[in-house]
Order: C-alpha cells, then sequence, then structure tokens
C-alpha cells in the first residue's frame, strides 16, 4: 500500500493545506499559557529522589541548571554535596555496565560522562571501543547485519585504524553486504591500503527478484452500506538478513501493532513467483517516525539486498523500483531522482522520485544502477503523476538498529522546536517538563552546536541526535543575546506525536508558534476571544504564505485539531498591514506531524 495523500513538505503543503482546508470551520478556544516557575528548594529534592532512582543523567542536568541560575535560597554546600554523589553514582552505573556486558547501557553513560568533560568517570573505555564491544555481541548472537552497522558507527569515531578498516571489511562481506564492503574497500584505498577482493558485479533483476515479496495484511471483512468486503492490505517488502528478515513500511503492517486497532488482523507474505501461497510473518520491531518496519519470516531468502549510507543519491541518478502495485508483484519500474533533501519526515529527510508507483508500492526497494538499495519507496501524491517519494537508506541504517532491537523504536529528543533561519537554529518553543525546559532554553534562543558538533540545519541536529539513546546527557551550546553559554540536557524518549503531546503539557498560545509559525503576544479579550498582536512570522510558514506579518493585530476566533486526519486550524479576523489595515477573516491550517521538533 502507498500512501497517496497529502504530502507533508513544508514549501508546498503550506499553500496546499491552507486552500484544501479553508472551508472548514472550527470551534475551540485559546487559552493564556501560565508558567509557573520551579523553586530551586523543590528541584534540589527531585534531584535527590533521581540519584536515590539512579536517574543519574536527570539528576545532573538539574544540577547543572541550578549552578548555573545560582539559585540563592539552598543550603550552603548541598550542590556540591549533590554533584559529587551524582558523579559517584553514574561512575558505579558505568562499572556495573561493563561487568554485566550491557554494552548500550555502558556507551550511553560513557557519552554522558564525556559531556561532562569527565572521561575518568569510564576509566579504560572509549566510545570506540564500547561500540566494538556492542559490535562483537551482535555478531555472538548472529546479528552479523546489526554488528555491521555497529562497526560502521565505530568507523566515523576518529580516524579509523587500518586494522578496524579490514575487520569492517571483513564483517561486511560476512554479512553478505556487498555495498558497504565496496565503500570500505574504497576508504581503504583511498589510504594506500590494498582490500583484496571485493564483490563488485550487478546482480540481475532476475536474483533481485527474488529477495522480494507482497506484503498481505488481511484485516477480516469490513461493512459499508449493508455490505461486506475484505479489508486487505497490500504492500511491498524485501529481505536484508539471510536469516529471513525484511523490511517494509509501518503503515502497511500498523494493525499488526497499533494498541488502539482492535479489530482483526493478520500477517502474510508471499514470496516472488508464488502468487498463490501465503507465510505467516510476524512484525520484530517497527518505527513510525521513519516509516519503517522489520519483518520476520521463516524461509531462507533467494536474495538479500544490501546498501550503503555512505552513497547518497543525487538528483538525475537513474533509479528502480520493485513493489507489488494493485498486488501485481514482481513489477519493477524505473525513473530518476527528482531530488531530495525534501523535508517530509517527522525526522530526516526524504528523496523525490518520478519512479512510477502505485498502491502497493509502499514498502519495496528503490535501487541504484548498482542493484544497491537507495531507499524505500513510501508515499507519492495522487493527483500529480510522477511526484514520488522514498526514505534514503541513509536514515533507514540510522533505524536498523533499534528495529532490530524489538518493539517500537524510541529516538531520542530534546523537546524544542526549532526554524532554519539565516544559516542558524532559533528556537520557537520549549515543551514544558522536556529536556530543553529543564535546561533553561527559552524562545529565541539560537542552538550552536550538540556536543561540541556544530549544527545549522535540522537535519545536522537530528543526525547528531540520533547515534544517541534517550536518558545521554548532551552539551548544547545556546547563544543569548550576544552571549553563548553551555548547557546540560537529558535526552527524553521522543512522543509519537510531538504537537499533540505539546497541546497535553501545555496551553495553546505558546505552540501556535511551531505548529502555525507566527509568535503572539496577547493584548486582551474581546468578547471571550483572544486578541493578539503578532511579533514574528517564520518565513516559508503556513502563516507567512497566508500574508501574515509582523505588526499585525488580530482576534482569534475558533481552534480544531483533527487528530485522525492529522492538522489544526485557527480561524482569525485580522488588520493585514501589507492590505492596508482592512479587517478581514482568514483561517489558516498546518499538519500535526510538523518537522521542525528536535
Amino acid at each position: 500500500m502507498t500512501r497517496r495523500a497529502a504530502v507533508r513538505q513544508p514549501s508546498a503543503r503550506a499553500a496546499v493545506v491552507f486552500l484544501a482546508l479553508a472551508a472548514l470551520v472550527s470551534c475551540a478556544g485559546t487559552r493564556t499559557p501560565v508558567r509557573v516557575p520551579e523553586l530551586p528548594a523543590v528541584r534540589l529534592s527531585e534531584i535527590e529522589r533521581q540519584i536515590a532512582d539512579g536517574s543519574v543523567a536527570e539528576a545532573l542536568q538539574g544540577l547543572d541548571y541550578l549552578r548555573r541560575e545560582k539559585a540563592a535560597d539552598l543550603p550552603e554546600g548541598s550542590l556540591e554535596q549533590l554533584q559529587t554523589s551524582a558523579l559517584a553514582a553514574l561512575g558505579d552505573a558505568f562499572g556495573r555496565a561493563v561487568s554485566g556486558a550491557t554494552w548500550t547501557d555502558a556507551l550511553r553513560l560513557a557519552r554522558s560522562a564525556a559531556a561532562l568533560s569527565r572521561p575518568d568517570l569510564a576509566p579504560g573505555w572509549t566510545e570506540k571501543s564500547l561500540l566494538r564491544e556492542l559490535a562483537l555481541q551482535d555478531e555472538s548472537r548472529g546479528e552479523m547485519l546489526a554488528g555491521l552497522l555497529t562497526r560502521l558507527r565505530a568507523v566515523t569515531v576518529g580516524e579509523p585504524t587500518a586494522s578496524e578498516l579490514a575487520e569492517t571489511l571483513a564483517a561486511a562481506v560476512g554479512a553478505g553486504n556487498p555495498a558497504v564492503a565496496r565503500t570500505v574497500a574504497g576508504l581503504m584505498r583511498s589510504r594506500g591500503l590494498e582490500p583484496g577482493a571485493v564483490p563488485d558485479t550487478r546482480p540481475s533483476f532476475g536474483d533481485m527478484l527474488k529477495g522480494t515479496v507482497t506484503i498481505w495484511v488481511n484485516r477480516g471483512v469490513k461493512i459499508e452500506n449493508g455490505v461486506g468486503y475484505p479489508d486487505r492490505v497490500i504492500g511491498s517488502g524485501f529481505f536484508i538478513d539471510r536469516r529471513g528478515y525484511l523490511l517494509t513500511n509501518h503503515h502497511v503492517i500498523a494493525s499488526e501493532v497499533d494498541p488502539g486497532y482492535e479489530g482483526f488482523s493478520r500477517l502474510y507474505v508471499r514470496l516472488s513467483g508464488d502468487s498463490t501461497e501465503r507465510i505467516p510473518a510476524r512484525v520484530v520491531g517497527w518505527d513510525p517516525v521513519f516509516d519503517l518496519a522489520l519483518v520476520k519470516v521463516e524461509v531462507e531468502p533467494g536474495y538479500v539486498f544490501s546498501g550503503s549510507a555512505a552513497r547518497n543519491a543525487s538528483p538525475g541518478d537513474r533509479i528502480y523500483a520493485i513493489g507489488s502495485p494493485g498486488g501485481l508483484e514482481s513489477t519493477i519500474t524505473s525513473g530518476i531522482v527528482s531530488a531530495t533533501g525534501r523535508r517530509f519526515l517527522q525526522v530526516g529527510d526524504a528523496m523525490q522520485v518520478d519512479v512510477p508507483v502505485n498502491p502497493g508500492n509502499s514498502g519495496g526497494p528503490l535501487l541504484d544502477e548498482k542493484g544497491d538499495l537507495a531507499g524505500i519507496v513510501f508515499a507519492g501524491i495522487e493527483q500529480f503523476e510522477g511526484v514520488n517519494f522514498a526514505i534514503p537508506w541513509y536514515w533507514v541504517e540510522r533505524a536498523l538498529p533499534l528495529l532490530y532491537g524489538g518493539g517500537e523504536a524510541v529516538h531520542p529528543w530534546l523537546g524544542m522546536a526549532l526554524s532554519e533561519t539565516d544559516a542558524r537554529l532559533e528556537v520557537l518553543y520549549a515543551m514544558p517538563g522536556e529536556p530543553a525546559a529543564k535546561a533553561g532554553v527559552e524562545v529565541g534562543d539560537i542552538l550552536e552546536s550538540i556536543d561540541g558538533r556544530r549544527v545549522a540545519t535540522l537535519r545536522d541536529a537530528q543526525d547528531t541526535l540520533l547515534t544517541l539513546a534517550p536518558s545521554t546527557l548532551v552539551r548544547l551550546a545556546v547563544r543569548r543575546g550576544g552571549t553563548t553559554r553551555d548547557v546540560l540536557a537529558c535526552l527524553a524518549p521522543r512522543p509519537a506525536e510531538p504537537v499533540k503531546t505539546a497541546f497535553e503539557h501545555d496551553a495553546k498560545d505558546p505552540v501556535l508558534y511551531p505548529l502555525f509559525g507566527m509568535l503572539l503576544e496577547r493584548t486582551g479579550g474581546v468578547l471571550g476571544k483572544g486578541s493578539y498582536i503578532v511579533r514574528r512570522i517564520v518565513r516559508g510558514s503556513v502563516s507567512d504564505e497566508a500574508g501574515l506579518s509582523v505588526d499585525d493585530p488580530l482576534i482569534v476566533q475558533d481552534w480544531k485539531v483533527e487528530e485522525k486526519k492529522g492538522y489544526a486550524t485557527i480561524q482569525i479576523v485580522v488588520k493585514k498591514k501589507k492590505a492596508g489595515f482592512i479587517e478581514s477573516a482568514i483561517q489558516v491550517s498546518a499538519w500535526l506531524a510538523t518537522d521542525n521538533f528536535l
């Protein structure tokens, strides 16, 4: 199944959504945001509890905040005593993680120690050496691809040695991933090293078809106007592991894992070349943020696909898609990469392609001319022929280790929304109770770096965070006015729907800025309706494309949040400065799945 719905690309979607939803009318009120300051003594008590509970990274974030704010009403020496206790607890936790070979925990704690500039809390270990142990552990369990991806992360930490490159090359060959093998071999040759024989033959389409499947989700019978119809979801998938693991889209198998779905749902796959047998399958891991799912089927695949994130596709490149449009299995289509860097996903970016895809193509492989994976097909716009989208393999590789871990993938986040403005990231919103707000980040601040890595785009920032896990301490360089300061933040689990979470935890007024791109200052009320003046407009936002500008006075008439349909609308009466302050009523709409939350 390929989603043929409205595409969430900011520059195009704003006008499309505004026009398409302009006739909708809603009714809801706005509230004045009330931010109650947290008393230092209360936070100190919370920090003591966090240390006792083992939430050491959160405790150290709180201590960093209180020390920067120079809270005067705290007992003398209390911060120093708690800091000593928290650091000792972090060191002890790292020691237990190493002795217990829980390398993911050890890695998280070592990175937190690095953010504190205290490598002595993880004595004898580096990020590279911990990643190597994690890779060896994966490989000992037979998870060769997961181990390979971890090795690839390790060689990006500092300058890789000749032995590290050789080991990674051997792991790529062992995992049956010639695309990564060729990439590593290229790195070795660039340093004057001889990699030896590396697979470099292009597979035939006949071979590749053996590695694709049709995904069938049987959801029983649906009743429409008293008549029953088979309720089936059809998608595509492809093998990435010799043990029968395959990838598809999350939206294809959503009924299998959605706790809110109460109907019948059974997952099957049909192998290429066999149009009759349906083989039961199970979902191992799923990721709604990247629209990915890892499925296990008890068969030995006839072909296993491989890819390398180091080889990014470029506009104009020839590509091929394999899938089951309308259930017609083993269909191959070709085209080119139309554009890259489309802000279509909540995290990362998408690739626009003109290769023909239709319902049923979702989850199928997108291949380059060498037969390597370039991405996964996941969406198209029904009204516009040849405008389709794929998840680049770069982001798939980022998500795969979590999928192999099982269950729903949990990504880290800071709990703030940003705007790319003049080659910098400006904070539009910091959600109460989330890491950024707890660290003291405020609207208008500029995020300059994360753990020393400069970030000028949302892609930079999201890419940096995706290498980390929740409960990891990170050091943020934040500029306010003319002063830059470092703050510590403890990453939290990213919610599936950040805007929905913001509405649940905050008043509506502050959420207007990241959602619609307009910063409002309340000026009063007219018959119970909020009156405001516009203080900032984000370039390219739905408010900007609706013609709103700074200093426009407006009255918020109605609100509506359509969670199931995925958008919010706000109806306002405004006196636009650009229109000579003539009063007019307009409605502005925005997708809830906005891409600016970090």
